[in-house]
């Protein structure tokens, strides 16, 4: 056999039921925190102050550009009333919100000045109510640091104030009271009497400052992208909380405005600088503008360069037609040098000056010679005076002819020099007309803005005379019917919760780092295999750990279980008596306990006898008398006879007891020894059981030599004593070859471990334990 200890790990499944009744059975605690987490929940809900929420929504106008270059069009579009700049409503939070702009609330509600009715739990602050109000200055306020004073009213002129561990001092209503770095007045509500000393309070601005902007939340409707604020205070008087959203808002839109109105003042100062500045410099342009056009004798440019080239183009058409009737003149002149006076001369070619007239007179003379000569010859008279007037009107035609030619050379002459001149003044036209359009665009450009800035300071006149808030008020500040905090159901159902988490975590703790054996559950799920034969409940103190006659108590009932299992174990034995070793692992686990209750109870109709076999700490002298011999000396001396060392118990007839006898110094040799197994061998022949109280197991290796002389073992375990670790010892005796059968009983098991009968779930009801009031078992639980 192995007597090394193994640990094995317990892989058994998890008993959900069982899990359940360990919490169920300290319902009590469950009960008791219940109690406690309810009362501390009402003394919270009876001393907190109510909180309620105080809410309020504006409309605040914002402009969506995100440009911020400034251009004519910008300029044209420009309002300046009401919706300045491109900030968002996230900015307008942040404005709304500032340190500024909270102290100007702090300091108009004098916020920073309070009084206060100290009672015997809470301190409430006076708001509606409060007879006295007053007004702080600070000179300093880095070195200022908030003070309280115990205030009283002597009467209806004069007051006391004291400061703690200062003296009691007396002032009337509407004095400067001098403080260090700071000052104040206070001054008496009419018609509100008080006799009750009150504390007066002066906070730091900047305290009350961090408090509201800490307190205060605004937000937006980003989902729906609203242009609406809504404002929410939590405070402890509805009152006060509408004042300060109210002003919050005036205050916001009192800074909005003179912003606004600052802006517009620079604007109009700076408009006014640029018109200045402006009409000189238009003067100029204007001025530079007429020199140009007198010195190049200009009125309209773009007219005379378009009359330019209209001269250009008619005088090249005249040199075109001059120069037409120059070359016919000059082909008549020609062939009128080189005709005869026979000849006629063209006619009808347009010639100027009349000629065409002439030739046709002068063709019509020499068509009438011509006939003449038909009829006469060149001495006839006529026929001469026709040569001679021929003659002499041909030389008037080549006159006129040459004075034509010169007439139309010097009108052509006269014609190029006037297209010359108009394309030298269509050349300088570009370059004048350049210089012209620098110095009109110019005068444009500033024209355009004198205009502008003209209508701009009439548009800053309007805004400085009309004030438009910035922000609407959709919903002023109004506070809801129900607090917000503390809310009674949730406090409630924390207390609840509370009231059974905490002792559900105390006892998971307890039950995870407690390694003792509580109930049956424990030894089954490691030792499923081993039989339990009975739970022991505790012993009443009282009554004591003995099972006395026609005992009907749970505790004997208990004792009958085991004896009763015992017997179904040995059926099978034979016409000897069974011999029964009661055992444990390590000592005080009750194994003397039981070997002598069981005693008992077999003894009620059969003959037992009960051997001590612990020879080193022998504990039956606790139920029956240290008899002169007993088993060591037995073992010991081989004079000894069995009749020597058996004696009777003095609690029944049938119960006969041999006890340790004198301690030994080698109770294992004497174990060891062949006389035990004869002494066992003589009892079953004259008992019906045989029962050995033996040494615990662990602790020494007495018990292993009794093992196979034991036709069962019983192994005792002790609740809440035993270690969990050490059922894994028990496996490792049931593995002996020596051990036959084996049971198991628990011992000193609490009445509310017990799962069925003997104060459990399901009592038989006819025992003769008491029933027990609730407040008695409060008692004897506590």
């Amino acid at each position: 056999m192995k007597n090394e200890f193994t640990e094995e790990e317990d892989h058994s499944s998890f008993d959900l039921q069982n899990e359940l009744n360990k919490y169920l059975k300290k319902w009590l605690w469950f009960l008791l925190s219940l109690i406690v987490a309810f009362f501390l929940a009402w003394l919270y809900l009876r001393y907190t102050p109510k909180q309620y929420a105080t809410n309020a929504s504006i409309l605040v106008s914002t402009s969506d550009k995100k440009n911020t270059s400034i251009s004519m069009e910008d300029f044209s579009n420009l309002s300046l009333g009401g919706n300045l700049g491109a900030a968002n409503l996230q900015d307008e939070i942040a404005i709304m919100k500032s340190k500024p702009l909270l102290y100007e609330v702090v300091k108009k509600l004098n916020l920073d000045f309070q009084v206060l009715n100290e009672g015997r739990v809470i301190t409430t602050n006076l708001y509606d109510e409060v007879p006295v109000f007053g007004h702080l200055e600070i000179s300093d306020p880095k070195k200022f640091k908030s003070q309280s004073f115990s205030f009283t009213s002597v009467n209806a002129k004069q007051f006391t104030l004291k400061q703690q561990d200062g003296p009691e001092k007396t002032h009337q209503y509407g004095d400067k009271i001098s403080l260090p770095h700071a000052a104040f007045t206070l001054y008496r509500k009419p018609l509100v009497d008080f006799k009750f000393p009150l504390t007066l309070k002066l906070v730091h601005p900047a305290l009350m400052v961090n408090e509201l902007e800490n307190r205060i939340v605004a937000t937006q409707d980003s989902k729906n992208k609203s242009s609406i604020i809504a404002l929410t205070y939590v405070g402890k008087i509805p009152q006060k909380s509408e004042n300060i959203l109210n002003e919050l808002i005036r205050q916001y839109n009192k800074d909005a405005t003179e912003s606004k109105n600052l802006e517009s003042q620079n604007t109009a100062t700076f408009i006014d600088g640029r018109l200045d500045l402006i009409t000189k410099e238009l003067g100029n342009i204007e001025d530079q503008k007429a020199t140009f056009k007198r010195n190049n004798q200009i009125t309209d440019l773009v007219t005379q360069a378009q009359l330019s080239v209209q001269n250009a183009n008619e005088a090249t058409k005249k040199i075109m037609d001059v120069g037409t009737q120059l070359e016919m003149v000059n082909s008549v002149l020609t062939y009128a040098n080189s005709a005869n006076n026979e000849q006629l001369l063209p006619s009808n070619l347009g010639m100027p000056s009349g000629l065409d007239n002439v030739i046709n007179e002068y063709n019509q003379l020499v068509l009438t010679r011509n006939k003449t000569l038909r009829q006469a010859t060149n001495s006839n008279p006529a026929v001469i005076q026709f040569n001679r007037d021929i003659s002499s009107m041909r030389t008037v035609i080549k006159e006129n002819l040459q004075k034509s030619r010169l007439s139309l050379q010097s009108n052509m002459a006269a014609l190029q020099q006037k297209v010359n001149e108009n394309k030298a003044a269509v050349a300088q036209f570009p370059g004048q007309e350049k210089i012209f359009r620098n110095i009109d665009r110019q005068q444009n450009i500033k024209e355009a803005l004198y205009l502008f800035l003209l209508q701009k300071r009439e548009e800053t006149s309007i805004s400085l005379a009309v004030t438009t808030p910035k922000a609407r008020v959709v919903n002023p500040a109004y506070t809801g019917l129900s607090p917000v905090s503390p809310q009674n159901s949730k406090i409630y159902l924390i207390a609840l919760a509370l009231g059974l988490a905490l002792p559900f975590l105390l006892f998971y703790l307890y039950f995870f780092f407690d390694t003792k054996i509580t109930n049956k559950s424990d030894i089954s799920r490691v030792l499923p295999n081993i039989p339990l034969l009975a739970e022991i409940p505790t012993a009443d103190k009282e009554a004591g750990d003995l099972v006395m006659k026609n005992d009907l108590s749970i505790y004997a009932e208990a004792f009958r279980i085991l004896t009763t299992n015992l017997k179904f174990m040995l059926t099978r034995i034979g016409d000897r008596a069974p011999v029964i070793l009661v055992t444990s692992s390590v000592k005080g686990e009750g194994k003397t306990t039981v070997s002598m209750n069981s005693a008992l109870i077999l003894s009620s109709n059969k003959k037992v006898v009960l051997i001590g076999a612990d020879l080193r700490n022998p504990q039956l002298k606790r139920y029956i008398p240290a008899a002169v011999l007993g088993l060591s000396d037995y073992l010991s001396d081989p004079s000894i006879s069995v009749q020597n060392i058996i004696n009777t118990s003095g609690l029944t007839s049938n119960l006969d007891i041999i006890d340790s006898g004198s301690i030994p110094p080698n109770p294992t040799d004497l174990l060891e020894d062949g006389r035990l197994k004869l002494l066992i061998d003589e009892l079953v022949m004259r008992y019906d059981y045989v029962l050995i109280d033996s040494a615990p197991m662990m602790m020494v290796s007495d018990s292993f030599h009794i093992l196979a002389l034991a036709d069962v073992l019983v192994y005792v375990t002790r609740a809440k004593y035993t270690e969990k670790q050490l059922l894994n010892y028990v496996k490792v005796v049931e593995a002996d070859e020596n051990v036959k059968k084996i049971g198991i009983v628990l011992n000193d098991v609490d009445k509310e471990e017990l799962r069925y009968g003997y104060g459990g779930k399901y009592g038989y009801g006819y025992y003769t334990d008491e029933k027990k009031s609730l407040w008695k078992r409060l008692k004897d639980k506590f």
